[in-house]
C-alpha cells in the first residue's frame, strides 16, 4: 500500500509540474495506477464511468448557473448595483472599500463564481478607486477577498461539485453557506473600518449622499432583488430544486439584459461560447475525478488509510484540523477546484468512517478553497485583479508585493471565520437543520 500511495503522489506531482491540464492529469493517473496495480483490465472497468458520472440531474444546474453568471457579466446590472451601494455606505470610514465587499456579496447571490465576482465588481470599482486616491494595496485586497464570496454565498459552483462528489444535498449546502458568508462579509468590513480609522489616507472620505438620493437609488437594485428571489427564494421556499432555480435565474438574467438593452447577437454568442468553455472544463475535471475515485477505491487505498487514521487514535476534530492544514498548503500551489476533486475521493471514506457531518465539512472546504483563491503565489483572484489593474492604469505593472500585503488582513479574517465554524458547527448547520 505504501508503494501505491507513493506512486499516486509521484504521478500527480510530475504531471502538475509538467503543466498538464487537471482533467488530463486525473484521468491519466487513474489509468496508469490501474494498469500498474490492478490484476484486471482497467480500461474495460473505466469505460462506463464517464457516462455514469455525468448522468446526474443535479449537474444540469452547473451549466445553467454558469450561463446566468456570463449573462450578468454583460448585462450592465453591476454598474447600477455598485452606485447604489456606494450611496448607502459612503458615510462609513472606508467608503468605497465597504462598497467593494457589499457589491461582491450581492453579486455572489446571483453568480456562483469567485472569478466572475472579482472580475465584474473589480472592473466597475477600480477606476473609481484609482480616481479618488484610494490605497492600491487595500483596494486590491478588498476586491480579491470580496470576490471569494462568490463560492460561499449561494448559488455556488464549487458547492455543486462538492455535493455531487460527496452525494450531499445542494440545497442544504446552499443554506449552510449563508450565515458563514454573512459573517465573513462583516469581518471584511471590520478590517476596512479599522484601517480607515487608523489611517484615513488609505480610504479618503466621500461626500455623504442625502437620504433622498439613497432611497431614490434603490430602484437600481430591483433587478438584482428579483433575481435573488428567483434563484435562492425558490430553493428555500421549497418551490424548486437547485436545477430548476438555475433555470429561473437564466430566464431572469436574460430579461434583465433585454431591459438594459444589452441583449444582442454578439452578446449571446460570447455568452454561450464562454459558458460552453467553462462547463466543458469542469465536466472533464469531474470525469477525471470520478475515474481516480474509482481506481483508488478499487485498489483499497481509502480502506487502508481509514485503518491507518483510526490506528493513530485521532479524534474527528483532530483529523479535520489535519485536513484543513493540508488544504491551506495545497492552496498555495494549486487551483481551488483542483484541490477539491483531487483530495475528496481519498478523504471522503475517512470522513464517513469518523462520522463527520459532510455538510459542515463542505462549508469548511469552501472556506479553505476561498483562502486558496487569494493565497500567493498561485491565487486566481490575485491574477485576475493584477491584470485588470494594469488595464486600468494603461499597462503600468502592479507589484505582486502590493497584492500580497493588501490581502493579508482579509486572509486573517477568513481564517477567523474558519476557526468559528470549526469551534461552533451550528453557524453552518443551523439553517439546514
Amino acid at each position: 500500500m505504501t508503494l501505491i500511495l507513493a506512486s499516486l503522489l509521484a504521478i500527480l506531482l510530475i504531471a502538475f509540474s509538467l503543466g498538464l491540464y487537471v482533467a488530463v492529469t486525473l484521468g491519466m493517473t487513474a489509468i496508469v495506477m490501474g494498469e500498474a496495480f490492478s490484476d484486471r483490465p482497467i480500461l474495460d472497468m473505466l469505460s462506463t464511468i464517464p457516462w455514469n458520472a455525468l448522468n446526474n440531474i443535479t449537474l444540469v444546474a452547473l451549466p445553467l448557473f454558469i450561463l446566468m453568471g456570463e449573462i450578468l457579466l454583460r448585462s450592465g446590472v453591476t454598474e447600477g448595483m455598485y452606485a447604489t451601494l456606494s450611496k448607502w455606505l459612503n458615510r462609513l470610514p472606508g467608503s468605497l472599500l465597504h462598497t467593494n465587499i457589499a457589491a461582491c456579496g450581492v453579486f455572489a447571490c446571483i453568480s456562483g463564481s469567485s472569478a466572475a465576482t472579482a472580475a465584474t465588481v473589480g472592473g466597475v470599482a477600480l477606476p473609481f478607486l484609482r480616481q479618488r486616491g484610494y490605497s492600491n494595496k487595500l483596494a486590491l485586497g478588498s476586491l480579491a477577498a470580496g470576490g471569494t464570496l462568490g463560492i460561499l454565498i449561494p448559488p455556488s459552483i464549487v458547492m455543486i461539485v462538492y455535493g455531487v462528489l460527496a452525494q450531499e444535498s445542494i440545497g442544504r449546502l446552499y443554506m449552510a453557506g449563508i450565515v458563514p458568508g454573512l459573517v465573513m462579509m462583516a469581518l471584511f468590513m471590520v478590517v476596512i473600518y479599522a484601517f480607515a480609522v487608523v489611517d484615513p489616507t488609505v480610504a479618503p472620505r466621500i461626500e455623504p449622499s442625502s437620504w433622498r438620493e439613497m432611497f431614490a437609488s434603490l430602484s437600481r437594485l430591483v433587478p438584482v432583488a428579483i433575481l435573488i428571489v428567483l434563484v435562492l427564494g425558490t430553493i428555500y421556499a421549497g418551490v424548486a430544486t437547485a436545477t430548476e432555480a438555475a433555470a429561473f435565474g437564466v430566464t431572469g438574467a436574460i430579461g434583465i439584459a433585454a431591459v438594459n438593452r444589452r441583449l444582442n447577437r454578439v452578446m449571446l454568442r460570447e455568452t454561450l461560447l464562454a459558458t460552453a468553455t467553462t462547463t466543458s472544463m469542469i465536466m472533464f475535471i469531474l470525469i477525471g475525478a470520478f475515474l481516480l475515485q474509482f481506481v483508488v477505491s478499487y485498489l483499497g487505498v481509502p480502506t487502508a488509510m481509514t485503518r491507518w487514521v483510526i490506528g493513530l487514535g485521532l479524534s474527528p476534530m483532530e483529523f479535520v484540523l489535519l485536513v484543513c492544514a493540508l488544504y491551506l498548503v495545497l492552496g498555495m500551489f494549486m487551483e481551488s477546484l483542483s484541490i477539491v476533486v483531487i483530495t475528496l475521493p481519498v478523504i471522503l471514506p475517512l470522513l464517513k468512517a469518523l462520522g463527520i457531518d459532510l455538510v459542515w465539512f463542505g462549508i469548511l472546504v469552501v472556506i479553505l478553497v476561498e483562502a486558496a483563491l487569494i493565497t500567493p503565489p498561485v491565487g486566481m483572484n490575485l491574477f485576475i485583479l493584477q491584470g485588470m489593474t494594469e488595464r486600468v492604469s494603461g499597462g503600468t505593472p502592479v507589484k505582486p508585493l502590493d497584492l500580497y500585503i493588501g490581502i493579508l488582513p482579509f486572509l486573517g479574517a477568513m481564517l477567523v471565520v474558519l476557526g468559528l465554524v470549526l469551534a461552533f458547527p451550528q453557524i453552518a448547520l443551523w439553517l439546514p437543520g
